[in-house]
């Protein structure tokens, strides 16, 4: 009676310790499909802000550009109202110049008119008058010469005058002309320049709205990054739990028998870490970790085990079933978290028997060997990955294993 009672209290311990386990598992699953999920988010909106930074730096460039040009446009501007300022004070002294010119021409036109006047008050005397009224051949003769060079005089005066006056009327017209022309060089810079101005508004404006965009998704990720820091703590919560419960649970599963589709692995050969074999004849060991080859990018980084397809394959120990999918390079794989940061996986299965969330044992079958992913042909690829169940986590199964 006394041996009845107690293998009913095992039988209640180990329900109860398994149900522990299985809520851990269930719950460390949904939080790990959250961290993915999580992850994928953050992936996405890294990617969102990597595309707005460099839309924000090429529009940063472009504004920075049109600075530039609107820079070297205001030169020009400048350099051409200096010249239009130039031109104005040269057509301002033609101006002065004509000006003196003009009032040139009007003393000497007065001082011609007061001589008419002069000849005209002191009656009908003219030039012939004048000759004939000469004493003898050498006073006519010295008349004549001053009458013809005063008349040459006044000619030439007054032409040199209007000649002067027409040249520098010339000059100014061709200073206005310079001008005009500067000034029109002057509207179509300012112009563009304006045009410029408004493609830098437009575009700072762009600026502004991605930088907002910017510090919006920054803010986004920023949460994001929050809240899967949160679910990895609540993981290693779970995974610190599991493990407890796992060490407590192990004393009385050590000589016990392993659960429905077990095989006699579980009493077989075990290594330090309380691992066993993956596949019932290890002897079919192939690849072996670290080795080159053209069926992966880097090293190789776990081991093969050369077995046919359909071969029954094993937990190498306790643990809980984390991650069971399928890819192109592993094909149809299963992962099981062993506790103390240990993960294991198996890839190229043909099928999987076990389900995220569920609880193994060691020695327990989880998958059936085959030869999907990239493989030359059918084999066990199992890998240890820690102390995250990451790829580049990946290192050398055989010193876990017996």
């Amino acid at each position: 009676m006394k041996n009845k009672i107690s293998c009913i209290v095992l039988i209640i311990i180990l329900v109860l310790s398994c149900t522990g386990l299985q809520s851990i598992a269930a719950t460390q699953s949904e939080l790990e499909n959250q961290k993915s999920e999580l992850n994928s988010q953050i992936s996405d909106k890294q990617d969102e802000i990597d595309s707005v930074k460099s839309e924000l730096s090429d529009a940063a460039q472009e504004v920075q550009d049109l600075v530039d040009e609107i820079s070297d446009y205001e030169d020009s501007i400048s350099n051409l109202n200096t010249q239009i300022s130039e031109k104005e004070t040269e057509i301002s002294n033609k101006e002065q110049e004509i000006e003196d010119t003009q009032k040139n021409i009007d003393e000497k036109q007065s001082l011609l008119d007061q001589r008419l006047v002069s000849l005209y008050m002191s009656g009908q005397t003219s030039y012939i008058d004048l000759l004939l009224s000469s004493a003898d051949l050498t006073d006519f003769i010295s008349k004549y010469y001053l009458i013809s060079e005063l008349a040459t005089y006044d000619t030439d005066l007054i032409q040199s005058i209007k000649d002067s006056k027409a040249q520098l009327e010339t000059a100014k017209t061709e200073l206005e002309t310079a001008k005009s022309d500067l000034e029109s060089d002057k509207s179509e810079l300012e112009s563009t320049q304006a045009s410029l101005e408004s493609a830098k508004a437009e575009k700072e404006s762009k600026v502004k709205s991605l930088s907002s965009e910017e510090a919006e998704l920054t803010a986004e990720l920023e949460e994001l990054n929050a809240q899967e820091k949160k679910v990895s703590s609540q993981i290693q919560k779970l995974k610190e739990e599991y493990d407890k419960q796992l060490a407590a649970k192990k004393p009385s599963t050590s000589s016990g028998n392993s659960s429905s589709g077990s095989s006699n692995l579980s009493s077989g050969a075990t290594s330090s870490y309380g691992f066993g074999w993956p596949v019932s004849n290890p002897s079919t060991l192939g690849t072996l970790f670290g080795t080159s080859g053209k069926y992966w990018s880097n090293n190789h980084t776990g081991i093969d085990f050369r077995v046919s397809s359909g071969t029954p394959v094993y937990s190498i120990g306790d643990g809980i079933v984390v991650a069971s999918d399928s890819s192109s390079a592993y094909g149809r794989n299963v992962q099981i978290y062993h506790g103390n940061n240990i993960y294991s996986m198996y890839a190229h299965n043909s099928s999987i028997v076990v389900s995220v969330g569920q609880t193994v044992t060691k020695g327990q079958l989880i998958s059936y060997s085959g030869a999907t992913g990239n493989v030359s042909g059918p084999h066990l690829h199992l890998e240890i990955r820690t102390p995250q169940p990451r790829y580049r986590c990946a290192v050398d199964p055989l010193p876990y294993l017996p």
